[in-house]
Formats: C-alpha cells, sequence, structure tokens
C-alpha cells in the first residue's frame, strides 16, 4: 500500500466532507486503540489538532490502560478531550445483566456467535458510546467521525448502530492490516500500536474471541474470501486451518445483515 497517496486521499476526503456537512470540526471516541489514533490524527492534518475533539468514554470492563494511553496520545499530538463514562449514560437504562460465561453456549440459527454478538452489555456500549458522541457534535457544530475499519464492518465485529454509526468513515475501506501500515507511516507511538485489539466491553481481547491472530490471520482469509475465493483455496494458499476458515466465512455470512439494515423493499 502506498502509505503516503492513502493519507493524502483521506485528508482530502475529510476536508471536502468537513465543508459538504457544513462542520467545523469533527469528534470521535478516543479509545487508546490504533483505529481512533489513526482517524485523530488524520484529523488533526485535515483541520488542525484544535479541531478535533477527542471523547474519552471506559466502560465498567474497560482496561484502565485504555484511558491512560487514550490520555498520553491526545497529550503527545495536542488533541482536546473530554470525559464521559458510558456507564453514565447506561444507568439511565434498564437491561438484563446475563454471566459473560453464559453468552458463550448460547446457539443462534445452529452456529456458535462471538459472545460480543450476542451480550447485550456490549451492544448497550457500542450505541451509548455513540448517543455521548452525537451530543457533543450537535454541540459543537463538528462531525461525527466513525473509527471502525474494513475487516470489523466485514465481521460484524462492531455495530452499525453503535461504533459503526457517525457521518464519515475514513478508514473503512482499509483492512486492519493496512490500518496498521497507515499507522506505522503516521509515527503512532508504540504504545498504541503495540496494545492488542479489543472492543473495551468485555474481558477478551479480540484474538481470544476470534480464536486467531488478528489481523494477520483474519485479513489472510478475509482478502481472499472477498475475492471469490472457496474455503478450500483459501485453506490451500493460506495453511490456516480449516477452522479459523470457515468461522470467519460463517462471521462474514452472519453478519452480513447487520451492514445491509435498513431492510426495504428492493
Amino acid at each position: 500500500m502506498n502509505c503516503k497517496r492513502q493519507c493524502e486521499n483521506i485528508i482530502e476526503f475529510i476536508r471536502d466532507k468537513n465543508k459538504i456537512l457544513g462542520t467545523v470540526g469533527a469528534v470521535l471516541g478516543l479509545s487508546g486503540g490504533i483505529d481512533s489514533a489513526v482517524c485523530a490524527i488524520l484529523i488533526a492534518e485535515a483541520m488542525s489538532a484544535n479541531r478535533c475533539l477527542g471523547i474519552i468514554m471506559p466502560s465498567k470492563n474497560s482496561n484502565p490502560e485504555d484511558e491512560w494511553d487514550a490520555r498520553r496520545f491526545a497529550d503527545l499530538f495536542g488533541i482536546a478531550t473530554d470525559y464521559y463514562p458510558v456507564e453514565m449514560l447506561l444507568n439511565r437504562f434498564e437491561f438484563e445483566e446475563r454471566n459473560f460465561e453464559e453468552e458463550k453456549q448460547i446457539i443462534v440459527a445452529e452456529e456458535k456467535l462471538l459472545p460480543r454478538q450476542l451480550d447485550l452489555h456490549n451492544t448497550m456500549c457500542l450505541r451509548g458510546r455513540m448517543y455521548i458522541l452525537t451530543y457533543y457534535a450537535f454541540k459543537n457544530n463538528y462531525f461525527q467521525c466513525q473509527t471502525i475499519e474494513k475487516t470489523e464492518w466485514m465481521l460484524g465485529l462492531g455495530d452499525k448502530f453503535g461504533d459503526g454509526a457517525g457521518d464519515i468513515a475514513p478508514i473503512m475501506h482499509l483492512l486492519k492490516s493496512e490500518v496498521y501500515e497507515l499507522a506505522e507511516y503516521l509515527g503512532i507511538p508504540s504504545f498504541i500500536m503495540d496494545r492488542k485489539p479489543t472492543s473495551g466491553n468485555t474481558p477478551l481481547t479480540d484474538e481470544e474471541e476470534l480464536q486467531m491472530k488478528y489481523p494477520e490471520e483474519t485479513d489472510a482469509i478475509l482478502v481472499r474470501l472477498l475475492n471469490g475465493a472457496s474455503d478450500d483455496t483459501i485453506i490451500k494458499e493460506t495453511g490456516l486451518s480449516s477452522d479459523k476458515v470457515s468461522r470467519i466465512h460463517r462471521m462474514f455470512k452472519f453478519s452480513k445483515v447487520k451492514r445491509d439494515i435498513p431492510l426495504c423493499i428492493d
């Protein structure tokens, strides 16, 4: 990937969409992870750091290092932040708390889905954060930047009305592995680069939930799947197990409805 050209294209995209939307800046969730860091730097490059507002929104299951790294990153690049724990919002709603281990046993459509796809608290966290970001966006006349990338989107690792919501999606065309390439080019510090990706809402990292290397193995499977390769071909070309390949295939298949929402008459 030509990182210089990719950055130039995204920066131009941000400036153009900001003009079309009639906004004067951007707000995004700053998680301490690589996706939000890349988006924040590109927004700062497109419009200046003082027009990028990062909201830190930990949940009760968040690793404290998430917040620390988000603050360190923001200080390093001069990005303004505000702090709004998502539980401050969720406590206003009533929802059923379910045992995390029991979630793993739920079977839907005869396929075992990830706890993330079933855990109500996690979904409420994702959508609650978007509610908080919407508040800041309207308050400041900022556009809402969603930070989900292509791997997460295609595998249903996010929520369309949660971290998949927003006015612009500057990195949704990039696989997770490509986001890492871009991050290295942009000089994202090692305390962000070396973190294991996680939703921040469950005790597990993405690798632990997916049960494979993320993004190395997931992207190797997904890119071939998107190009129309059969499972047998993907197994042969990647050397990965049939279980891993079929798992990614199932996730891609079952998350299609999330990408197609709202459903409407053709």
